[in-house]
C-alpha cells in the first residue's frame, strides 16, 4: 500500500533513512548508497590522471592522457650533478622518467621525483649499479673470522680463535675451557683474607669481663685453647632461701612449713580457705548463690500450683471460661472465639457513618471543575460524547496549494490532524494550527474525496 505525502514541502530536522531497494528514478538513495554506486570527486593523489567531466547532466569518470615513464641512457654525464647542469633542463624529464649514467663505475641509476628545481634535487639515487656478486668480492675476513664470498656469510672460526689463549700458573686451558689447577699453597695471603692457624683461633677467643654482684667463673688459657670451670667457685654462688638450707657442697634440704609453701594451681591436697570452701557450692533451680549466701531467684515456671489454690495460674481454658457472648454476637469457649452475628437492620445508623442510599451517592459524585474538563455528569450518569474528542470532516476536495480551513471546535490549538483519500489510503497534508478552533490543510496536487479526522 502506498502512502502519499502530499504537503508542498516536507523538511526532516532529524535524519530520514531508507531500506528498501533503489531501483527507479524516483526513489531516493542513502548516503551507504551513494558512497558505493556514485564517483563524487578525483582522490588528490589522481587528480593528475583523472577529471570529472559533466555530460548531459550527469558527471562522468575522464582519464587524461597516460604518460609512460621514459628510460634513458647516459654515457657521456660524469655524475649526477653533471647530468643536471648540461642535460636535465627541468622539462625534459617528467615524475617517474628513469636515467643511466654509464660513464660511472658502477653505473648509477636515478628517477625523477617529480621536482621543479631543475637541479639534482629533482633526481633520486635507486641503486649504486652494483650486483650482489660485487658487493661480496669486496668484502674479506681476517684471523678467526671466515667468509664465503659466494653467499656473503661471516663465521666465527672457533679453531684459530680457541688458539688465541692459553694457561698460566694454578690454571689449565683445553678447548676453550679455562679451569682452575691450584692450590692454597700457590695463592699468597692477602691483608683481609688471611689462612687459619691455631695461634690465631686461640687469639681469638676469651672470656667476658664481669663488672658488679655477678662473678666470672669461666677460664680461659689462650696459649693451650682450653676452657674451665672451678667447682668450688661454682658452690660459692649459692646460699638457701626461706624454707630450704644450704651445707655449701651441692646440698639443698627442705626446711619450711605450710607457711611457707605456695598452693599449686590444680593440686589434689589443697589448704582450707573460705574461697575453696565457695568454690564447692553452687545454686540449683530457683536460686542464685555468691559468696558463701543463696537467694531465691524463681519466677512462676518453678513453682508448683497447689490443689485448692486461691492464687492459680493463667491457662488457656480458664481464660475462654470466663467470657460469654451477647446481643448479635457468638462465642466458642472451646476456641475462644467471638464471631458477629448481627446484619444492620440491628444497627443504628450513627451522625457519620450512614448507610448507603441511591440519593447520597448521586449528590455525592461529581466532575471535576477544571479547565479542559471533557466529563459531564446528571442523575448519576457520566457522559463523553465522540463529537468532543473529534471532529470528522467527510468527502472534502481540495485544490492544489491553496489552504483549506476546517473549523473543529475541540478548544485546543495543537490537534491531531489525520487524512485518507477515495482509495482508503493516508496521505500527509501540510497543516497550519490556526486556533484552538480551526486548523487548515493544503495539498501540493488536486484531490476530492478526502476524507479528515480531526482529534485530541
Amino acid at each position: 500500500m502506498t502512502q502519499r505525502f502530499l504537503a508542498p514541502e516536507i523538511i526532516f530536522e532529524g535524519i530520514a533513512k531508507q531500506k528498501g531497494t533503489v531501483n527507479h528514478d524516483e526513489h531516493l538513495i542513502t548516503r551507504g548508497y551513494l558512497h558505493g554506486n556514485v564517483i563524487n570527486g578525483i582522490h588528490p593523489d589522481s587528480a593528475n590522471y583523472a577529471e570529472v567531466v559533466s555530460d548531459g547532466g550527469v558527471d562522468k569518470l575522464k582519464l587524461k592522457p597516460l604518460t609512460v615513464t621514459d628510460v634513458t641512457v647516459n654515457s657521456t654525464a660524469t655524475d649526477l650533478d653533471d647530468f643536471a647542469d648540461n642535460v636535465y633542463d627541468g622539462s625534459n624529464f617528467q615524475e617517474g622518467d628513469i636515467v643511466f649514467l654509464t660513464s660511472m663505475t658502477p653505473t648509477e641509476c636515478y628517477i625523477h621525483n617529480g621536482g621543479t628545481a631543475a637541479d639534482a634535487g629533482d633526481w633520486e639515487l635507486v641503486n649504486s649499479g652494483l650486483s650482489t656478486a660485487q658487493v661480496r668480492a669486496m668484502l674479506s675476513a681476517s684471523s678467526g673470522v671466515n667468509y664465503n664470498s659466494s653467499t656473503g656469510e661471516f663465521t666465527a672460526d672457533q679453531a684459530e680463535i680457541q688458539g688465541f689463549f692459553s694457561a698460566g700458573t694454578g690454571l689449565s686451558y683445553s678447548a676453550g675451557q679455562f679451569q682452575l689447577n691450584a692450590t692454597s699453597d700457590q695463592i699468597s695471603e692477602g691483608s683481609s683474607n688471611l689462612f687459619y692457624q691455631d695461634s690465631r683461633a686461640r687469639g681469638a677467643l676469651g672470656v667476658a669481663s664481669v663488672t658488679g654482684p655477678n662473678v666470672q667463673l669461666l677460664q680461659y688459657n689462650s696459649g693451650t685453647g682450653v676452657f674451665s670451670v672451678e667447682l668450688a667457685d661454682v658452690f660459692g654462688q649459692f646460699s638457701a632461701g626461706t624454707g630450704l638450707s644450704w651445707d655449701g657442697g651441692g646440698e639443698f634440704s627442705l626446711n619450711a612449713n605450710t607457711d611457707d609453701i605456695q598452693q599449686l594451681a590444680g593440686a589434689t591436697n589443697k589448704f582450707y580457705s573460705d574461697s575453696l570452701v565457695d568454690a564447692y557450692l553452687s545454686a540449683g533451680t530457683g536460686l542464685s548463690y555468691s559468696a558463701g549466701q543463696f537467694s531465691l531467684n524463681a519466677n512462676t515456671d518453678d513453682i508448683q500450683e497447689l490443689a485448692g489454690a486461691t492464687n492459680v495460674y493463667f491457662t488457656d481454658q480458664r481464660a475462654r471460661l470466663a467470657l460469654s457472648a451477647g446481643t448479635g454476637l457468638s462465642y466458642n469457649s472451646g476456641t475462644g472465639q467471638f464471631a458477629l452475628s448481627a446484619n444492620s437492620d440491628l444497627v443504628s445508623e450513627g451522625s457519620s457513618n450512614l448507610y448507603y442510599t441511591t440519593a447520597r451517592v448521586q449528590a455525592d459524585v461529581g466532575v471535576s471543575s477544571d479547565a479542559g474538563e471533557l466529563l459531564s455528569y446528571s442523575a448519576g450518569e457520566f457522559s463523553l460524547k465522540l463529537s468532543q474528542l473529534r471532529k470528522a470532516f467527510m468527502n472534502q476536495s481540495l485544490t492544489a496549494n491553496t489552504a483549506l480551513t476546517l473549523t473543529h471546535n475541540l478548544s485546543e490549538k495543537l490537534v491531531h490532524v489525520t487524512a485518507m483519500d477515495s482509495n482508503s489510503e493516508r496521505i500527509d497534508l501540510k497543516v497550519v494550527f490556526v486556533s484552538t478552533t480551526q486548523v487548515s490543510v493544503t495539498s501540493v496536487v488536486n484531490l476530492t474525496g478526502v476524507d479528515i479526522a480531526v482529534s485530541l
